[in-house]
């Protein structure tokens, strides 16, 4: 399961330039290159936003697949940097939401 498969937003991370080539050689966002390179590495991904346009566009995915040399590349970025670290308050947080369905009509 990927946790943070964006770096919980880190500009730095999204914009690394092998994510902007590649998005630009399959017409696709930075954003949807790092979905689309866990959904192939067998990473389970359920991106959450609560943006219409961002949900529709991370589905938007499955239109293409990055080569074998474009997966070991992006492989290689490694910001040596966790983005989620479990503590029991965090997981009392998570154990204890609920979600409000109704209101996503």
């Amino acid at each position: 399961m990927a946790w943070y498969r964006l770096g919980h937003g880190d500009k730095s991370l999204i914009q690394e330039p092998i994510f902007t080539k590649l998005a630009e050689k399959y017409g696709k966002s930075n954003v949807q290159i790092i979905l689309r390179w866990h959904i192939q590495e067998g990473n389970i991904v359920i991106p959450g936003s609560t943006n219409p346009a961002h949900i529709k566009s991370n589905a938007d995915i499955f239109d293409f697949s990055l080569t074998d040399e474009e997966m070991a590349e992006i492989a290689k970025v490694n910001k040596n940097k966790r983005y989620y670290i479990p503590d029991d308050a965090k997981e009392e947080v998570y154990a204890s939401m609920e979600m409000d369905f109704d209101s996503q009509k």
